[in-house]
Order: C-alpha cells, then structure tokens, then sequence
C-alpha cells in the first residue's frame, strides 16, 4: 500500500509538493516529488506492482449543489453526466489540476484503473482511494508527510467503523481504541456544515476524526474528475463527499 498526500499550495512557479510512504516504510518523505509528471510515475508504478494506493489533498474535494441541481442520491447515466458537468468549473483549482492530470494519464496508459472516495469501497476492491486533508483547527495547513502519517495510525480503527457501517452493525464490545491510542470516531455530518461545537481537534494534536457525511447534498469533485478521465468509479459517489481525515501538523 502506498499512501500520498499533497500540499497543493507549496512550491514556486505551480509546482505542488508531494510525500508518502508505502505500510512497511516508516522513513519520513519515502517518496516525494514536486510535479504531476514524477506523482504519476509512482502511482502507475505502484498500481503496475500491485499495491493499494490513497491520495491525500489538502484542498475541498466536495462542492455544495443547490436544491434544484440535485438529481438524487443515486445519480446514474444522464444524471452522473450532470453532476460531472457541475464539477467541470472547479477542475482547474490547485490540487484538482493534479488530480485531473494523474487520472487522465491513468486513463490513457492504465484505463482498467478504479478509483474510489469510499474507504469500504477502496479496501474492498478498488486500487486508488482519493481522500480529503483537513487542517486541525489552529493549524493553517497539513504537511504532506504528517498527512501520510496520520493516515496509516488510523487506517485500521477506521476500516472497522466503515465496515460496521456498510453492515449497518454497532462496534462489537471490546474493539474501542485502549486508553492512549488514538480514537477512529466515523461521524455523519450534514455535508456543507461545520463540526459540531467542542467536536474539534486542539491545536497541535491528533485527531482521527474521518468523516463521510450523506449523500445527495453535493457533487464529487474527485469522482467526476475520475469518470472525465474514463476510469471507473461507482455513479453513487458523484453525490456523496470524499471520505475525509483531520490531522494536525504536529
């Protein structure tokens, strides 16, 4: 498995810096690079090798859609084709830029490629996950290789919530995190509101709050750029937001 996050806005004249690391590497920045041309050498390589990969970003991979856009929470055919075409305006943001040209060179060179913004879905069959990095509240910006980092403590608390979920089962007892570890609270929140008061991270900690709130309330930026880029991704996504991790800097 090979987890890589993105700092969309940190390098001179465009560039974008990127860091990751594979499960069994705990080096800091075991891969990094700083354009969309070396990011795409190290995933196609990865996925041609066999390994899981999830692509972290540090910019909203979600966007709200108004009552009268909304197809539904199941969009298919012409309705998927609507929502790809709310999503077109943003695909030139920081990040997004990125992710198109990743996907759209998989498109062309690896076209069998699936993707997925669902973490159940991913770890179930899918090669390339593409998440949300969300700033812990104080902190201004999540450093790629804490991103990475954050991601691998709580992969596996967090899979357990999500395949509780789709088995719509509650936590059997005893699989609560032991007192110093880090808890993989899944919440639901209305997609477009903030954390509930008291809900965020302090400063300078970790939280390992992942969010896949409900469907039907926005457009996928993620998704769409995947069906653009003629891969496969599941239509129900299109309306449901990218799974998401808070992590702090520090």
């Amino acid at each position: 498995m090979l987890v890589i996050a993105m700092e969309t806005r940190s390098g001179p004249g465009g560039q974008v810096r990127w860091a990751g690391r594979r499960h069994d590497d705990d080096r800091p920045d075991a891969s990094s690079g700083v354009s969309s041309a070396e990011l795409f050498d190290a995933v196609f390589h990865a996925l041609h090798d066999g390994e899981q990969v999830a692509l972290g970003f540090d910019c909203p991979l979600t966007m709200p859609v108004s009552r009268e856009q909304d197809p539904g929470s199941a969009p298919v055919g012409s309705d998927a084709d609507a929502l790809v075409t709310l999503a077109e305006p943003a695909s030139s943001r920081p990040g997004l830029t990125e992710l198109g040209y990743l996907l759209s060179e998989l498109g062309t060179w690896r076209p069998w490629t699936t993707v997925s913004t669902s973490l159940a879905r991913w770890k179930a069959n899918t090669s390339i996950l593409v998440w949300q990095a969300v700033p812990a509240t104080g902190a201004r910006a999540v450093p790629a290789s804490a991103a990475a980092d954050s991601f691998f403590r709580q992969l596996p608390a967090a899979t357990s919530h999500a395949n509780e979920a789709a088995a719509g089962t509650e936590p059997a007892a005893g699989t609560e995190p032991a007192a110093g570890t880090e808890p993989a609270t899944w919440t639901q929140p209305g997609a477009g509101t903030e954390p509930a008061a008291g809900t965020e991270s302090a400063a300078g900690t970790e939280s390992a709050t992942w969010t896949q709130p409900g469907a039907g309330t926005v457009v996928n930026l993620a998704a769409a750029a995947a069906r653009r880029a003629g891969l496969f991704v599941d239509p129900a996504e299109l309306a449901q937001p990218t799974v998401s991790i808070i992590v702090a800097a520090g």
